[in-house]
């Protein structure tokens, strides 16, 4: 097996310093933060504990101070696990994207997995206002060995009921294992679109994507199916390219039957992992 060693976390953008920048490691039988920078908009709470029979995974609750995603923010985020490690980074809510003359809200996360460690990056999709226009893009490099768990959504708002649509739609998510690029996914959909009774919600308010990357064979599409069966939400779930995963796709009505999705997807991938279903995750 091979060992992807983390020796420095990559320059990202013009020398430019990430708004988060985490560094976890597993030590003492528990995965602790060993580097921690975290400036405005962003606070992050103290690591959880949250499984009582595996002390060694701790999840952390990204929170906005700001109040949202504002029109011409570029923010960049850099993760890394540690071989080892096994951290669960979600979002306390759903964050609100605002709209604006130059509507672009940019998010950059680079996410380091080295080998034997677990990454699970699932936040409460994004509530698209009038106007505003989200670009998410997510590089993720996972080492030979490692496990990860990556989702992004959104959903339409619209508090003044004027009909009015988002600006627009943007995720990627670039993944490589062993140093290798295995996939990307592209999505992108102008807002208008969105609103379309044959658009691509299909009459849907809240849409999102779950990439389970690292199982192999301890994780089948037949196990995730049944796992998020029932959840009240549409689903697609697809075998990625060169054997590296499992993709699902999710619309839904409304808010719960989508966090009942994303939640029996991680769920299925915790199972698979460490043996065990997760603590829920309170919010």
């Amino acid at each position: 097996m091979n060992q992807h060693v983390l020796t420095a976390l990559p320059d990202q953008g013009a020398g430019l310093r990430p708004q988060i920048e985490l560094v976890a490691e597993k030590r003492g039988g528990r995965t602790v933060l060993t580097s921690q920078y975290v400036t405005y908009p962003f606070h992050m709470t103290r690591p959880f504990q949250l499984d009582a029979a595996r002390a060694d995974v701790s999840t952390l609750y990204m929170q906005s101070s700001s109040g949202g995603l504002y029109a011409g923010e570029d923010l960049r985020l850099r993760i890394a696990a540690r071989a080892g490690a096994n951290l669960h980074l979600t979002t306390q809510a759903s964050t609100i994207v605002q709209g604006g003359e130059r509507p672009r809200a940019s998010t950059r996360y680079d996410l380091t997995v080295e080998d034997g460690a677990f990454l699970a990056f699932t936040p409460d999709p994004q509530i698209l206002f009038p106007g505003s226009f989200a670009d998410t893009e997510i590089a993720l490099s996972l080492a030979d060995g490692a496990c990860a768990v990556i989702s992004d959504g959104f959903l339409l708002h619209d508090p003044k009921r004027l009909c009015r649509a988002p600006e627009a739609y943007r995720s990627v998510a670039d993944v490589s294992i062993g140093g290798r690029r295995v996939m990307v996914d592209r999505q992108f959909v102008e807002g208008r679109r969105l609103n379309e009774p044959a658009g691509p919600l299909h009459g849907h308010a809240i849409a999102g994507t779950v990439l389970l990357l690292g199982f192999g064979d301890r994780l089948a599409a037949a196990e995730l199916a049944e796992a998020v069966a029932g959840c009240g939400a549409r689903l697609a779930i697809s075998a990625l390219p060169r054997g590296c995963g499992l993709g699902l796709r999710i619309l839904a009505k409304d808010g719960p039957a989508y966090a009942r999705a994303l939640d029996a997807a991680f769920g299925a991938a915790f199972l698979a992992r460490f043996g065990i279903a997760p603590a829920p995750r309170r919010k």
